[in-house]
């Protein structure tokens, strides 16, 4: 990290302890200060998601930052993926591909968002085969009332795969609205790369006892050419007839392979009706997008459609049985698949034949499918102490191996028509394989049951706080497990807050990993669960403007599994995160208070095993593990221009990275430069509308991220890519969003 840049932080830093001690507020501004004190006093702050009841985000047995439905609006979101680039502790990761987003939580790079649990409403929205939290451009944002960010194990309240954290979307509940009244809001938004969206929701309370809630969100785009930022995606490797022979004659989705293209068309629905205590629910969402810069060009075709798709169906009711018991039940029933076509060419391996290629086009599917029933009960046995617990069963039906009629052997096919699928380069013609049958084969599915159930107490004695967890699951597969928590709250002042927080969590293979890899070839049914411990210091410091948080963790993994289906031994990982919320008078006449956000990230994550490039295999070593940036930080501000306008900048800057183990350009000694990304937002408001223009990489920066899975390409353009998955991701330049948002 270069000087010039640690002086920039330092400063920043220097600058928001002193202002929050700078005492400027006047008399005119006092009740316009009332509405800006519950964003930047913790004991206002309701959360839901570190207990499983509510509480103060001062009180909170966790870690949590909050983005509210004001900071979505004022930032220009449309999307989570933007929500959760500007975050602390993640290191986000636009691969645009198989997965849209890899955001490696506290540095725990993985293949996918696994260990992360996406929520909506505390129900989880991870797919079921991978277990990845799919989040791209698919869900609704015109909903949320807030974003609650839980960083650090939560599996002693929410079980297995709580693992590094929770990203819970919280939305605005139909039962606010006045009865006999609807409110709607719709947001259409165009920008670059012939982008266009479609956000709205509506929602209304037609009795006192009935609500209802509708929310979707449609999202088309062409998305950035990016075919000659990085050599393994130039023209020429899309079209070399040597790689591709009469691949290059398919038409897919009404284009021709052979180029670059990469288009996206995702949407989404979330929908609830509510009576009395019950509540129907409903998510549904697929995703369709193209391979964008993954894959090396002369491994695969980028312009396939990859899918995945969602259908939850749920019914809550939740119940105040006694003035100080309550009671929360759910019914869940959960549909995931992840499927579509893939174009591959697999090197000859005969001497002399290394241009040419076995060639293929196929087409994958899995299917799976679970229901769940949990009960929670509440019980405040005294003014000081609360009760809480839980059980949980649920039943899986999952794919074990991708269904992929004509591929390599030993590839599970429903379909037995057509014959092989593999060809080679070198021949006339290719006749693609059948699809797989809508049904997935029999023995093709396993079965699989949890039984898990939790107990904690909560209990005050002024000036402390305790928190207790445990929770014990039980899988049919990997056998039984008990996780943990307990967190000490020490409130010195109406100031300064002190919290030490102790937990462990469990994580499952993914059935992915388990059976399914590539046709069953990259798969290892005995992989081990993985299993971490986490022990955390949090300092809470606010005044009457200002907010800030000092997070100092260190954490444990053992049974790490990698990308190649093996357990990959240990992780240590220590890092400091601080927060901070200001906001201070504004110098433009009639306009309401500037407010302004600071985040500082050091992460340092270290593996005990580490790939020799020379053998080609995995050995037992300590090394950084790489793709974790050891310093980052966001920041941002909102300047309101009078009444109608508003100016928001924020910006992110990742500092220089060492490239993951497995990546042949750390052999090299190449690393990935330090960058800084700048986006703004103006808003003009006339009500019932709000038109916005947004600018994302305002200056236009050349950037890369690093690859992801092996990250295996090579650099080496003058041959054939050492592996499917490229080195690194070249990023898109500058791009501008037009959104018209109105209200009624």
């Amino acid at each position: 990290m270069s000087t010039r840049t640690i002086q920039l932080i330092t400063i920043l830093i220097i600058f928001f302890i002193k202002l929050s001690y700078a005492d400027t507020t006047s008399k005119w501004e006092e009740t316009e200060l009332q509405d800006e004190l519950r964003f930047l006093r913790a004991e206002l702050i309701t959360v839901e998601t570190a207990s499983g009841t509510e509480e103060s985000l001062l009180d909170a047995p966790a870690t949590i930052v909050i983005v509210t439905a004001e900071e979505i609006k004022q930032r220009g979101y449309t999307d989570l993926s933007e929500v959760i680039t500007d975050l602390p502790g993640f290191d986000a990761v636009i691969a645009n591909g198989t997965s849209y987003m890899l955001a490696y939580q506290r540095g725990y790079r993985t293949p996918y968002t696994a260990r992360t649990l996406i929520m909506f409403n505390g129900i989880v929205d991870n797919l079921l085969w991978s277990q990845e939290a799919a989040i791209t451009r698919q869900y609704p944002l015109s909903n949320i009332k807030r974003v609650e960010v839980l960083y650090g194990p939560a599996s002693a309240v929410y079980g297995p795969n709580a693992f590094l954290g929770i990203i819970n979307v919280i939305t605005h509940d139909a039962n606010d609205v006045e009865v006999g009244k609807t409110a709607t809001q719709i947001n259409v938004q165009v920008g670059s790369y012939n982008s266009k969206g479609v956000d709205a929701s509506i929602k209304g309370k037609p009795t006192q006892d009935l609500s209802f809630s509708l929310t979707g969100k449609v999202f088309k785009s062409d998305e950035a050419d990016l075919s000659n930022q990085f050599g393994f995606l130039e023209t020429s490797k899309f079209n070399n007839p040597k790689t591709w022979g009469p691949l290059l004659e398919i038409e897919h989705e009404n284009r021709q392979l052979g180029s670059y293209y990469d288009p996206t068309d995702d949407y989404g629905i979330l929908a609830d009706l509510q009576y009395k205590g019950f509540k129907l629910g409903l998510i549904h969402w697929k995703i369709k997008e193209a391979y964008g810069p993954y894959y090396a060009a002369d491994r695969a075709q980028n312009n396939n459609f990859w899918n995945k798709s969602s259908d939850q169906f749920s019914l809550e009711y939740r119940n105040k049985i006694t003035e100080s018991l309550k009671s929360h039940s759910l019914l869940l029933y959960r549909e995931s698949r992840r499927y579509g076509y893939w174009s591959e060419a697999e090197q000859d391996w005969n001497p002399g034949m290394e241009d040419h290629s076995y060639i293929s086009f196929t087409h994958w599917n899995s299917d799976s499918n679970s229901w769940l029933f949990k009960q929670n009960l509440e019980f405040a046995l005294h003014k000081n102490l609360l009760i809480s617990g839980g059980v949980k069963f649920e039943r899986k039906e999952l794919t074990k191996a991708y269904d992929v009629p004509g591929y390599w052997e030993p590839a599970i096919s429903s379909s037995t028509e057509g014959g092989s699928g593999i060809g080679h380069s070198t021949d006339a013609t290719y006749i693609p394989p059948p699809p797989p049958l809508a049904e997935m084969p029999e023995n093709n599915l396993a079965h699989t049951r949890d039984i898990g159930g939790y107990l904690q107490a909560i209990f005050d004695v002024e000036p402390y706080r305790f928190n207790f967890g445990v929770r014990y699951d039980k899988n049919s597969i990997y056998g039984d497990v008990v996780n943990p928590r307990t967190s000490i709250i020490y409130k010195l002042s109406n100031s300064l807050t002190f919290k030490i927080f102790y937990g462990e969590a469990f994580q499952e293979p993914a059935p992915l990993q388990l059976w399914g890899g590539w046709s069953g070839r990259k798969a290892n049914p005995d992989l081990k669960p993985e299993q971490g411990q986490t022990f955390e210091f949090v300092t809470i410091h606010q005044m009457q403007r200002f907010i800030q948080e000092f997070s100092l963790y260190q954490a444990y993994y053992k049974d790490v599994v990698k990308e190649e289906a093996e357990n990959a031994g240990e992780r240590d990982i220590h890092g400091f995160e601080y927060r901070a919320k200001y906001s201070f008078p504004n110098f433009i006449p009639y306009s309401s208070n500037i407010s302004s956000y600071f985040n500082y990230t050091y992460t340092q994550v270290t593996s005990s095993m580490y790939y020799d490039h020379e053998l080609g295999e995995w050995l037992n070593g300590d090394t950084y593990l790489g793709d974790i940036a050891a310093h980052k930080f966001n920041i941002g501000f909102n300047v309101p221009l009078g009444k109608q306008w508003n100016l928001n900048l924020r910006g992110n800057f990742v500092g220089e990275r060492e490239l993951y183990t497995r990546n042949p350009l750390r052999s090299q000694d190449e690393k990935l430069d330090s960058y800084f990304i700048l986006n703004g937002v103006v808003t003009y408001h006339y009500k019932p509308f709000d038109i916005s223009f947004k600018v994302l990489n305002m200056l236009d920066k050349d950037y890369f991220h690093p690859g992801v899975e092996a990250a295996n390409s090579g650099n080496d353009f003058s041959q054939r890519s050492k592996g499917y998955m490229n080195s690194i991701l070249p990023q898109p330049g500058r791009s501008l969003w037009l959104n018209l948002g109105v209200e009624f």
